[in-house]
Formats: C-alpha cells, structure tokens, sequence
C-alpha cells in the first residue's frame, strides 16, 4: 500500500458542481475562515495587476470577483466549469465577464497581468503542464498565483495529492516561484499553500 501511486487530480463533473451549487454546499467559502486565505490571493492581484486584468479560472460563484475594486473589476475573466456558479456569480454584474468552461480544456481570448486558480488545480492533472499552458497568456510582467487546501488528516489520498501537486509546482523549470505563503486558521484548524509564480523567459 505504501508504493500505491499518489492521485494526480480529482474527476468532477458539471452536474455535480451544478448540483453542490444549487445545494449551498460552497456558500461556507464567504466566512470569515476562508478570508485570510483569500486576503493573501487578494494582496498579490494588487501587487501585480495592470491593465491586463485578471483570469480567475475556478471562479466559482464570485467570490474573489466580491473582494475588487471597481477599476480592478473592469479587466476581469471569470471561468468556472458550473452553470450553477456562474448564474450565481454573473447576477453580480451587468457586464459579460463569466464563462462556463472547463479549466482542462480552457483557451484563454487574450493576455492577463494575473491568472488565478483559487482551490481549482486540484482538479488539473499533469499540474505543471497545466500551468506552462496558461503561462502562454500571461502578459511580460504577469503572474500565476495558486492557492491549494491541505488537509487536516495527513493520511487523507487528496491531502498527498496536494503534496504532490505542490511539489510538481516548484520543482516545473519553467517557473520561478516568487512566494510561497502557508496560511493556517486557528480557530478551524484549516491550512493553505498559495504559490506566486513567475514563468521564466
């Protein structure tokens, strides 16, 4: 059991996430627990953001799109494989800037200063390959950031699939990882990896 091959990434479907979505599953996303994690991701958008704008692919329901701005808002893309999600999160605004897709299959329309994959590489397998493709569509300057859930039971198949992930993340040659934070709740006992990534030219 101990040389079993570690999971590269968990299968979803769309019905499946329509169905969470519908359910309220993810609404605990908004709480005050997830903030910490989200005010790190935030930092890193206001560091780096230019004209360019933002790719959130994972987007969800809009969460991160809540935490802009308004001038930070104008450049945003909001990508979610949920139908579900992305009505929710599209009633947010007047404008066209959600889009059901899937993040396997996702061609990006053009350029973004940040691209963001919030809790959503767990779903990505060959994760570094993954990223090299977005890192296509970044602007000269522009960065990845990515934020990875750790699990509180370290025997737990999706806590060493995130440790694997991670470890593909740092040691892909085509990226310079720029930061690496850990983010750790007290009160839940909740854990974060989030990773600023350069790719290298």
């Amino acid at each position: 059991m101990e040389n079993a091959k570690v999971q590269d990434f968990i299968e979803s479907s769309q019905e499946q996430w329509d169905e969470e979505y519908r359910s309220r599953m993810w609404d605990y996303l908004s709480d005050i627990t997830e903030y910490a994690r989200y005010s790190v991701v935030y930092g890193y958008i206001r560091k780096y953001l230019g004209e360019e704008g933002i790719l959130d692919m994972g987007c969800g329901a809009g969460l991160l799109y809540d935490m802009l701005l308004d001038d930070e808002k104008s450049n945003y893309t909001g990508v979610d494989l949920s139908e579900e999600a992305i009505r929710i999160a599209s009633g947010k605004t007047s404008r066209n800037l959600f889009q059901r897709a899937d993040i396997n299959h996702y061609v990006p329309h053009k350029s973004y200063d940040v691209i963001v994959f919030n809790e959503s590489l767990q779903y990505v397998p060959n994760t570094a390959s993954k990223l090299l493709e977005y890192a296509r569509y970044l602007t000269p300057d522009g960065v990845i950031i990515s934020s990875l859930y750790s699990h509180k039971n370290t025997q737990d198949p999706d806590y060493l699939m995130v440790e694997h992930k991670i470890g593909e993340i740092e040691s892909c040659d085509g990226f310079d990882v720029v930061d690496k934070v850990s983010v750790f709740n007290h009160n839940a006992g909740l854990k974060w990896y989030i990773h600023l990534l350069k790719a290298k030219s």
